[in-house]
């Protein structure tokens, strides 16, 4: 898990603490899914795969 940062919830319609998660996809994990979700009603603020570098 990754820092916890205050963000506006349309759901909430406030300022609420998210939490961050990280998934790896793919067969060589290369690939990894960013996603943030409001702490109180769960729902999903934002969603970004972005590209690992590649380890040897």
């Amino acid at each position: 898990m990754l820092a916890q940062q205050q963000q506006w919830c349309p759901r909430c319609k406030r300022y609420v603490e998210t939490e961050q998660k990280q998934n790896k996809l793919g067969r060589r994990s290369n690939l990894m899914k960013l996603i943030t979700t409001c702490q109180k009603c769960r729902t999903t603020l934002s969603s970004k795969t972005v590209t690992t570098p590649a380890s040897r």
